[in-house]
């Protein structure tokens, strides 16, 4: 608790180095959650899941699910 109120003390002591470290907590964040995202849309959204879900069809369906075929890219 001593910490987080010398911290808190320091930074209102300086304004200058306060915005500093706050932008660059926000560049940092807002890299980050964009960087996610297009990862996301871009390698985890188009992947053929079919297989997956071949666990959550009954068994005698999921049987006739060629899976070879569920991974194929199309």
């Amino acid at each position: 608790m001593r910490d987080f109120r010398y911290a808190v003390r320091r930074l209102f002591r300086d304004p200058v180095f306060s915005a500093v470290v706050i932008v660059s907590l926000a560049f940092g964040i807002g890299a980050n959650t964009a960087i996610f995202t297009l990862l996301d849309q871009v390698l985890l959204r188009l992947l053929p899941v079919m297989a997956i879900a071949a666990g959550f069809i009954p068994a005698r369906r999921a049987a006739r699910i060629d899976p070879m075929r569920a991974l194929r890219w199309e």
